[in-house]
């Protein structure tokens, strides 16, 4: 037995709590009240709702344009609202049927419900089912009788309203602490101030014919206003009476299939004039004005119908037509009229009036290629009848013009929008499309029945070899009859293949920079190449591009050059700005420009009042890491003498001996290890 009411809980849960259940709340202000409604919107916790009840609050958030700080909030009751006893409805229930099926879903022992089968599933089904259905009529019920929803603990009317104060009114289930279930609370704004006079319902409009009147008006425009409507008749436009027994609403659940207009048929006799019209309710019980009334009178409909039963065609702008009509409905028409229209539906035109009502023949001598004909049987008393279509089409061997003004174009996904220009032909089918990918070949047909419209599109591959493809057109008639070719329509295709990537086949070394060679893209679309370089020992590591040209397949990079690694690469562009793989990239190590003799400034000063010699030095441009300092007694027998820094400018030699030559010599070491030449001077001491 456990493990039944196991699978009962488990299926019940899985059936109706996929979604968070939560109240939907309404509100109407008025001068002096304002009303709210709601209810649970999944039958389980609706009917967990409803045993323990609502907590209404109400926040008076406003007062006369001004904000209240802190906000004032209380309940508008002591104890949750729950549905009253039962006792309490008898009255209200005998008068109205929406309040006694309202007590019957929450009070009936029973709901009727047909379980599938005798087994476990089916008895869980049925449970299902009659829960749903209680909460179903239930909420409809409530929505028809306001006064009903406040009996079931679904509404409410707050009449301390002040006018000038601003409320948020919020509603939620009084869940105990220890509940697992959650039910979303919903809130509303309100004021007196807000209060609006209902509209009145629009779109009305009646259909009058035998014996019955359909009318119709606009549902969906003010569906958020009225739920339900009634129908009042008149035979004086002074005196109205209820026709519907039930208001009339819209039962329909999907939204997307919503219909937007209510119909109600009235069954009345022929020959007097009634007038009608719509009032709307809302779900408080509000009854708004009644629309502006239509009238009409109900006729008696025409016993006799034509029939077209033969026709000749004489010559191709001829034709003779045979039909048949009871001679004891002659007195009942005034006359007969000839309509011609270019399809079976219509729309037609009257080509021939005034038909005697004894005729049952008529010529007519301005065919179309197509011709669609009805007999028209007037009646005395403004009813008629008309006869079945009949075509009549002459012998036509003549084709369709061939169609013109064909223009296309194709986008990445390989989709063809073609258009063309309508042909003026009156019987007119439509059209046949050819493609090919080669104008010289023949060309397929892409339709396979005849396409009646101007605009096409048509589904290729794209990303092929093929750079363009091609469309003809056949104008085809009714008669299949096929036209010419039009002009061969060329369309471009879009451009999805990348060029194929250039190759970097030579590189130099130099102190005047890096010389790239490369073998250019082998594609014929190639707009450019791009060269690009990274600098690799720096905080900047990306690839920028240095270089870009459109025939050379050379270049020399000497722009803001220092002594690093550098790496480089060279991309194909093509003209719709497609770009190729990256060409292999290569590495290269750039030292520097070789410093001459004469980016060296080299000089000496000897100083024998206080024995020494002064050497200095500037170097043009270049970043120095040390100079190394040479000594001897002759250019021969130069020695590493001193280490100096590379910020230092110049050196005092005070190891000296009166009376002797001394040569020096300065060599640069640069960043990246380069070594200058040694620059030289001689001084006697």
């Amino acid at each position: 037995m456990k493990k039944i009411v196991l699978i009962v809980l488990l299926i019940t849960n899985l059936a109706w709590s996929q979604d968070t259940a939560s109240v939907q709340l309404i509100t109407r202000s008025l001068p002096e009240k304002v009303m709210l409604r709601w209810a649970v919107d999944k039958p389980l916790e609706w009917k967990r709702a409803n045993e323990y009840g609502f907590w209404v609050e109400r926040a008076t958030i406003s007062r006369n344009g001004i904000a209240v700080v802190p906000i004032e909030r209380q309940r508008l009751t002591l104890s949750p609202l729950k549905p009253r006893p039962l006792e309490e409805w008898a009255d209200l229930a005998n008068k109205n049927q929406n309040v006694a099926v309202l007590a019957q879903a929450l009070y009936g022992s029973s709901f009727e419900t047909t379980a599938p089968s005798s087994r476990t599933l089916g008895k869980i089904t049925a449970i299902n089912n009659e829960l749903e259905q209680r909460f179903t009529f239930g909420l409809l019920a409530a929505e028809q009788n306001y006064q009903g929803a406040m009996l079931a603990g679904w509404g409410i009317e707050d009449t301390s309203v002040v006018a000038g104060e601003n409320y948020i009114y919020k509603v939620s289930v009084a869940l105990p602490e220890e509940s697992s279930i959650i039910i979303n609370e919903n809130s509303v704004y309100a004021s007196p101030d807000l209060y609006e006079e209902l509209p009145l319902p629009i779109e009305l409009a009646g259909v009058f014919s035998d014996s019955s009147v359909l009318l119709s008006w606009n549902y969906d425009l003010l569906s958020t206003i009225y739920t339900s409507y009634l129908v009042e008749r008149s035979i004086d436009n002074i005196n109205y009476e209820q026709q519907n027994g039930q208001p009339i609403f819209n039962a329909s659940e999907e939204k997307e299939k919503k219909q937007a207009s209510l119909y109600y048929t009235d069954s009345i006799p022929n020959n007097k004039t009634y007038f009608y019209r719509v009032v709307g309710k809302t779900a408080f019980g509000e009854v708004g004005p009644p629309t502006k009334p239509i009238s009409g009178k109900a006729l008696k409909g025409l016993e006799f119908v034509p029939r077209i039963y033969k026709k000749e065609i004489p010559t191709d702008n001829k034709a003779i037509l045979y039909w048949e009509f009871k001679d004891e409905g002659n007195a009942l028409i005034s006359k007969f009229q000839l309509l011609r229209g270019y399809k079976a539906d219509g729309p037609f035109e009257m080509v021939v009036d005034n038909i005697p009502a004894t005729q049952r023949k008529i010529t007519f001598n301005d065919l179309k290629r197509i011709n669609y004909f009805t007999i028209v049987a007037v009646g005395k008393n403004g009813v008629n009848g008309e006869s079945y279509p009949a075509i009549v089409q002459p012998l036509d061997s003549i084709p369709p013009a061939p169609p013109i003004g064909l223009k296309g174009v194709m986008d990445t996904t390989g989709i063809v929008k073609l258009s063309w220009t309508k042909n003026n032909e009156d019987d007119l089918g439509g059209y046949r499309i050819f493609r090919s990918n080669n104008p010289k070949t023949e060309f397929s047909e892409v339709t396979n029945a005849t396409f009646e419209n101007e605009i096409y599109n048509d589904t290729v591959v794209a990303a092929n070899l093929n750079k363009k493809i091609y469309y003809k057109l056949q104008a085809e008639d009714l008669r299949f009859n096929r036209s010419k070719f039009s002009k061969m329509l060329t369309v471009d295709k879009p451009d999805l293949i990348a060029p194929s990537p250039p190759v970097i086949t030579k590189y130099e070394v130099t102190s005047d920079g890096i010389q790239l060679n490369w073998t250019p893209s082998s594609s014929q679309d190639v707009a450019s190449h791009r060269v690009y370089r990274k600098t690799l020992n720096s905080t900047e590591n990306n690839w920028k591009e240095v270089h870009e040209t459109k025939l050379d397949s050379t270049f020399l990079d000497n722009t803001n050059l220092i002594e690093n690694t550098y790496s480089y690469t060279v991309i194909a562009k093509d003209s719709v700005g497609l770009e190729s793989m990256p060409a292999s990239p290569i590495t290269l190590n750039w030292l520097g420009k070789v410093l001459e003799e004469t980016d060296i400034k080299f000089s000496g000063t000897v100083n024998r009042e206080l024995r020494f010699i002064n050497l200095s030095w500037k170097v043009k441009n270049k970043d120095v890491l040390e100079y190394r300092l040479y000594r001897g007694k002759s250019e021969e027998g130069l020695k590493l003498y001193k280490t100096i820094k590379g910020g230092a400018n110049s050196f005092n030699d005070v190891s000296l001996e009166i009376n002797s030559r001394y040569t020096y010599g300065l060599q640069l070491i640069l960043k990246g290890g380069t070594t200058s030449l040694i620059k030289k001077i001689s001084l006697k001491y």
